[in-house]
């Protein structure tokens, strides 16, 4: 009686291994799907915050033609770029990967994971005592406030506006400091003055007016109506498409002109910021 024998195929080893590769040798098949297109702007982010020393390792394909980047492209060429051609950056090297694997090595690294929060971001890089996140905290519990998971009586939670109108002058000037006394001045500790718009907005318009600007003056006139109405107003002001970002300047011009109706006799004028163009269509001529 004759038998058959079943044939196993077994399937390709995958090696797995930590390597320290100069970042001159670490490559990018732009041929391949598990990729994403490199974005100057974002590799310029990464440069201003470089440190060598938290850099975490690469992911990278060891194929017979070469080592190929899988996830670490952008902070790879920021390395090449400040440390130069024979900086050795720690790699995760997978060898005898099929392009399905490498795929999926891509997936899992950059979708498969959740998001980090603003708030534990801003949380650990004060931990990490990074100089912004440092300053903005400090600027914050001055006024009797802290930053927050969600906005509270005296929890600010728009961390990215905190952030704007840190970056708008010197941090020496104090100019979140002078916002955020002027929203409580105007609302108190109502968790609605903690808008992130209405942030960027009143900051706006008293670095435009640095020099000349009456605080006091400016808390009464927003004292005038409640956030919502504000907001309201200078959101169907804004050109289409526009983002809290870009809402915050009709806002700002509309605080700045309704200072001016009522105290530009005794302050003189408040200006705001340039307006926002719209963007005309192109004709294509036929």
């Amino acid at each position: 009686m004759s038998s058959t024998r079943k044939i196993v195929r077994s399937k390709p080893v995958v090696k797995k291994y930590y390597e320290a590769i100069a970042v001159s040798q670490l490559r990018v098949d732009r041929n391949l799907d598990a990729q994403r297109m490199f974005q100057a702007k974002w590799a310029g982010r990464l440069a201003k915050i470089w440190d060598r020393e938290v850099l975490m390792p690469a992911i990278v394909s060891r194929r017979p033609e070469g080592d190929f980047l899988l996830d670490g492209q952008h902070s790879t060429k920021v390395a090449l770029d400040i440390e130069g051609p024979d900086f050795e950056r720690d790699c995760m090297v997978y060898e005898g990967l099929t392009m399905q694997q490498e795929a999926k090595l891509f997936l899992a690294a950059n979708r498969d994971r959740r998001a980090v929060k603003p708030y534990e971001n801003f949380a650990v890089a004060v931990t990490a005592k990074e100089v912004e996140a440092v300053t903005i905290n400090k600027d914050v519990e001055s006024c009797g406030l802290h930053v927050s998971s969600g906005t509270s009586k005296n929890g600010v939670s728009a961390i990215q506006a905190l952030k704007v109108v840190h970056g708008m002058r010197a941090p020496t000037d104090g100019l979140l400091r002078k916002t955020l006394t002027t929203v409580l001045d105007a609302w108190g500790s109502d968790p609605t003055s903690w808008d992130g718009m209405m942030l960027r907005a009143v900051a706006l318009v008293i670095n435009k007016n640095w020099e000349t600007i009456d605080l006091g003056a400016l808390a009464l006139t927003l004292k005038q109506e409640p956030v919502g109405k504000w907001k309201d107003a200078a959101i169907r002001d804004t050109v289409s498409g526009g983002g809290s970002q870009s809402r915050s300047i009709p806002l700002a011009n509309n605080i700045a002109y309704e200072y001016t109706v009522a105290y530009g006799e005794r302050h003189g004028p408040a200006y705001g910021p340039p307006k926002r163009r719209k963007v005309k269509a192109a004709v294509v001529a036929a």
